[in-house]
């Protein structure tokens, strides 16, 4: 008796996919750990505010967002042919995940234990914040590549769901009950904050030390010009891939404007440190909602049309800043602004998941390298955005990343849905 469609397609997972119940559990502790430790440096509200304690530059708090896409994209880009001939990703991927802690234990206790000027303070925190985000990059693209490998498709988004989910409300509550008395105090105890993110990112990456690989075939790639050729002509000969570049073009546009948002409440509204706890919990909170909703829909209908409602949030956030800072009783909502900014995280790993997609298994890779390229694209010009924001005021400023943002928006309609059978 032949099998059903299901059962067929269960085996078919099952032979392709061994191990996968034990490493969704494994990448959603990870996840969960990591999330924790992102609520801590939060850099939407915690580091600008950081960085407003020693210096009022738009330029230095512009740099932020170039420092973290540079160190995001230009490593995955650099080692994909390395990653690609890997048989095994796990030990890269505890390798790059114990790396991304270090800096902010060297930064904790360069706070706790000395006391130098504050031109050498934002130095240092250039440059440790700098190596965090280059082996977050390198640990951007081993999840990514093991998560292709482990993980099958229809689960990916729910695992981003629910590990989100849990990650989020167990960082509301730590935010609740911890960051008031920290942020609260004399100066803040910055030092306590980043030492806490440490300690979460070190645990995070202790527990993927759990997850079961099976080594895959040896492949063998290209030099590495060539392969850096191939992977750029991917953009010549997929046109499906080349006008999803384009709309993370333009979507990317509105990320320079996040460590600006923090210091624009403060300057327009009158927002105090004490207040920020209420940013980090609204923040949070979307995340998980916008996680739960997110992944399932993705799931069930794909990441084409996840993608198109989170670029049409990011439209609208700088919008409504603008327009709660003009409102009398204004501070009192611009939370929103936080919640709607919780569905960042979201959209980074829905870009990531419809990468793959598009992309045959052994390309992933490339696709993922060049993918991250035109993230990082936009955030060269996040030094400008801040020039710009100190000559003409932030208002404008945001009016003009909305607009790009929303030409991205349109131009999802053009966007090919890898999957069949789909209602949107």
């Amino acid at each position: 008796m032949n099998k059903s469609a299901p059962d067929q397609m269960n085996a078919r997972l099952k032979e392709s996919y061994p191990y996968e119940k034990r490493n969704l559990i494994v990448f959603g502790l990870n996840q969960i750990l990591i999330r924790l430790g992102w609520m801590f440096k939060a850099e939407s509200v915690v580091i600008p505010a950081f960085i407003d304690t020693y210096t009022s530059s738009g330029t230095i708090r512009g740099l932020l967002p170039l420092i973290l896409r540079i160190g995001q994209s230009l490593p995955q880009f650099l080692i994909a042919q390395r990653v690609a001939r890997m048989p095994k990703k796990q030990a890269f991927f505890i390798l790059t995940a114990f790396g991304f802690a270090i800096p902010w234990f060297v930064l904790s206790l360069t706070l706790g234990f000395t006391n130098w000027a504050a031109n050498v303070m934002v130095a240092v925190f250039l440059v440790l914040c700098t190596l965090h985000w280059l082996t977050v990059g390198c640990h951007l693209l081993a999840h990514g590549t093991l998560q292709g490998k482990l993980i099958s498709p229809e689960k990916r988004g729910r695992l981003l769901a629910y590990s989100n989910i849990i990650g989020c409300t167990l960082a509301i509550g730590l935010a609740f009950y911890l960051m008031p008395r920290w942020l609260s105090e004399s100066p803040p105890r910055y030092a306590v904050i980043f030492g806490a993110t440490a300690v979460s990112f070190g645990v995070a990456a202790s527990v993927s030390f759990w997850f079961k690989e099976l080594p895959s075939p040896p492949q063998r790639t290209a030099p590495f010009f060539k392969f850096l050729g191939d992977a750029l002509l991917l953009l010549k000969h997929d046109r499906d891939f080349r006008r999803f570049a384009i709309v993370i073009l333009l979507f990317y546009s509105m990320w320079p404007l996040f460590p600006h948002y923090t210091v624009f409440g403060q300057r327009t509204l009158g927002l105090a440190p004490s207040g920020f706890v209420t940013l980090i919990i609204a923040q949070n909170a979307s995340n998980a909602v916008g996680s739960g909703i997110m992944g399932n829909i993705a799931d069930r209908s794909g990441n084409r049309f996840v993608l198109r409602l989170l670029i049409l949030i990011g439209a609208f956030m700088p919008l409504l800043a603008v327009g709660i800072s003009r409102m009398p009783s204004g501070a009192q909502f611009y939370w929103i602004i936080f919640a709607l900014m919780g569905f960042t995280p979201v959209s980074a790993r829905i870009v990531t998941n419809y990468t793959l997609e598009i992309a045959s298994q052994e390309k992933h890779p490339q696709y993922l390298g060049v993918m991250s390229l035109f993230q990082a694209m936009p955030l060269f010009v996040s030094p400008l955005v801040g020039m710009l924001i100190e000559k003409f005021a932030f208002e404008p400023v945001f009016i003009g990343c909305s607009a790009l943002v929303s030409l991205g928006f349109l131009l999802t309609f053009r966007l090919a849905e890898p999957r069949v059978n789909q209602k949107f």
